[in-house]
């Protein structure tokens, strides 16, 4: 017979004849040491030699014997043994548990199916701990003890470690619980089969990661509902869902919300028994991740006010999945987020980046968010302009001095622009070269006068330059290359309007007036002008010059005609009219409707454009009759003005 391994079969003796010879083994358990055989391998009457029974291993192969010998089969060993395991190990489930032995000899391997061999250690599988952990709980043969006398049992063992058990179950023989604290199930898989049992046995304790077993149907969906019956207060509108599996209602059914697909389960309920939900109260459920939260929105449109307090949400960002709810009161407390942010500015500007009605953070008040909200407002904003004015009283005087500034300003000779600024005059250029555009090169001719304080560091740079003085200004200005201005882009704004200052900004778009060049590249420009009274009339006392590349809509509007003949009447150049009497202390209602009415008839404007630009000219006919002459040689009057019902 050939066997692995020098192992003894106890349980068997093994005679040298038929005959009665000697045993090797006697009538007990009991190896005799006493040998009288004359050749160990003859028989002792007949003087022939047997082949001898060997237990060393036989190159032959696995299940055959030595040269001669008996073959004998491995199977019933195996099955034997494999039955010496079952009852050793302490798996369950279908031997879901493994069990690994530890060996005194390095280079030991246990075979599976082997006899435990003594001194062996069983290592327990290690808990892992999560922000959703469950454990699972399970006392083989359990069924024979009562519940508290098991519960005492383990909780006295564990001291000072304490835990609630949820979902008590009885299996064939066994018991199973679920038990939510880390350190209570660590403390529980310590002391298996150190509880000493009434039997005299010792107590098997199982313990294993394992979150309990749900199914989503309308029985379930029910059962939530009864339980949010006595939780949901009508007069505030207001649910209590804290640490929702824990009901007393629902001892017996697994119900954690920070399962996503009974979180959105719990949502159908509200949404068709509680449709206009003002406040849900979320706290101690262990949320982590809210991608589901998305849905709220939908379910819960209504919603204001939501509490999350004391979960497991490990970022800020995690609240983007509640951009949509229209919140105003939040409480985060207690959730990992907040200890990743340590100012509490920046905490609150977080929260509010993604949530800006809020005005209630943490149960703390926040002061109102700044900016607009149109969103529940009737009101509109203010219609663009194309320019501003604030008061129209200046619009003449601006008009006239921008005229003639840029005249000259397009001429060959700069020269004249002597006195349009001021003795103590300073002027400044700033421009903006972005390399991708190829604005280097377009605006090369302006980069040497770039006073961009972002680069311009030092005080002596700045100071460089930074043209001071009427000459200084008026020469820097005649160094810039030849210019054509394009009046029909000017929009200025006009801030400010006293007899003292005047603040103006013009900005539009001009090109360069080079002879070589067929298509000159256009540029954007920008001019803030500081304008004071000199002698009978304006100077500029300070200016500062902003030169950029143009946009594509201003390249395409850019030094073209537009023609007003196809979208409105012809007009004349002036209107020249009878200006109706003007009664002393302004105009009144019948007069102001005389002069739009002849306003209407010699501009073809309609009433109320017609009315407009007697406004804004303070009722002064003549002044409205050159306003609009001017404006119409620019191309500057909508076509929607012309059109009349």
């Amino acid at each position: 017979m050939s066997m692995r391994g020098g192992g003894k079969n106890r349980g068997r003796n093994w005679n040298q004849g038929s005959s009665g010879g000697r045993k090797f083994f006697d009538g007990g358990n009991n190896y005799s040491e006493h040998d009288d055989r004359m050749d160990k391998n003859r028989d002792r009457k007949s003087g022939e030699i047997k082949r001898r029974v060997s237990f060393k291993p036989f190159n032959g192969g696995r299940n055959k014997g030595g040269p001669g010998g008996p073959a004998i089969s491995n199977i019933k060993i195996r099955a034997h043994l494999e039955d010496d395991e079952a009852m050793a190990g302490d798996g369950f489930e279908g031997g879901e548990r493994k069990v690994f032995y530890k060996g005194n000899n390095k280079g030991f391997n246990q075979r599976r199916g082997s006899p435990i061999p003594r001194g062996r250690v069983i290592n327990k599988k290690r808990l892992i701990s999560g922000p959703t952990s469950w454990f699972e709980i399970k006392i083989p043969f359990g069924h024979k003890y009562d519940k508290d006398f098991i519960l005492r049992s383990l909780l006295n063992s564990i001291k000072p470690e304490i835990f609630i058990p949820h979902y008590w179950k009885v299996e064939d023989t066994a018991v199973s619980f679920y038990i939510e604290d880390f350190p209570a199930a660590e403390a529980l898989q310590r002391i298996d089969r150190t509880i000493d049992l009434p039997d005299g046995r010792k107590m098997i304790v199982i313990v294993r990661n394992s979150t309990p077993q749900f199914q989503i149907n309308e029985q379930l969906k029910e059962r939530m509902k009864l339980a949010m019956v006595k939780r949901y207060n009508p007069a505030t509108k207001a649910l209590n869902l804290e640490k929702f599996h824990a009901d007393p209602d629902l001892s017996d059914i697994f119900c954690a919300l920070f399962r996503p697909q009974l979180l959105l389960a719990a949502l159908d309920v509200i949404k068709e028994n509680i449709p206009d939900l003002e406040a849900l109260n979320l706290n101690n459920n262990k949320l982590h991740m809210l991608d589901h939260f998305k849905q709220m929105a939908t379910k819960i449109p209504t919603l204001k006010i939501l509490y999350m307090a004391n979960n497991k949400i490990p970022y800020v960002n995690s609240l983007d999945s509640l951009k949509a709810l229209n919140l105003i009161e939040i409480n985060l407390d207690g959730n990992p987020l907040k200890d990743r942010i340590k100012d509490q500015t920046v905490y609150v500007s977080e929260v509010r980046k993604r949530l800006p009605k809020v005005i209630k953070l943490d149960n703390i008040d926040l002061p109102p968010p700044i900016g607009f909200d149109v969103a529940d407002d009737d009101s509109k904003l203010p219609s663009a302009k194309a320019s501003f004015l604030c008061d129209t009283a200046g619009a003449d005087i601006v008009r006239q001095f921008l005229e003639q500034y840029f005249i000259i300003y397009d001429s060959d000779n700069r020269q004249p622009l002597l006195d349009a600024y001021h003795e103590h005059a300073m002027i400044s250029m700033t421009v903006f070269n972005n390399p991708s555009q190829g604005s280097q090169q377009r605006l090369q001719n302006y980069l040497p006068h770039n006073r961009n304080l972002s680069f311009k560091r030092d005080l002596e740079t700045r100071c460089r330059f930074l043209k001071m003085g009427r000459l200084p200004v008026v020469s820097f200005l005649s160094e810039l290359p030849p210019t054509k201005h394009d009046p029909q882009s000017f929009v200025v704004d006009l801030t400010l309007f006293t007899p003292q200052l005047i603040l103006l900004t013009v900005t539009g778009v001009f090109k360069e007036r080079k002879l070589a060049v067929i298509n000159e590249p256009y540029r954007s420009f920008q001019r803030s002008l500081v304008i004071v009274p000199s002698g009978g009339g304006f100077c500029i006392r300070n200016e500062m010059i902003h030169i950029n590349n143009t946009t594509r809509i201003q390249d395409e509007k850019a030094f073209k005609e537009i023609p007003l003949a196809a979208a409105v009447p012809a007009v004349p150049a002036a209107v020249v009219a009878p200006v109706p009497a003007v009664p002393v202390g302004g105009p009144d209602d019948n007069t102001k409707l005389q002069m739009v009415q002849t306003m209407a008839a010699h501009s073809n404007m309609n009433l109320e454009w017609s009315r407009k630009c007697l406004e804004e000219t303070n009722w002064d006919f003549e002044r409205a009759g050159f306003a609009f002459s001017e404006l119409h040689k620019q191309n500057r009057i909508p076509p929607e003005a012309f059109i009349k019902p």
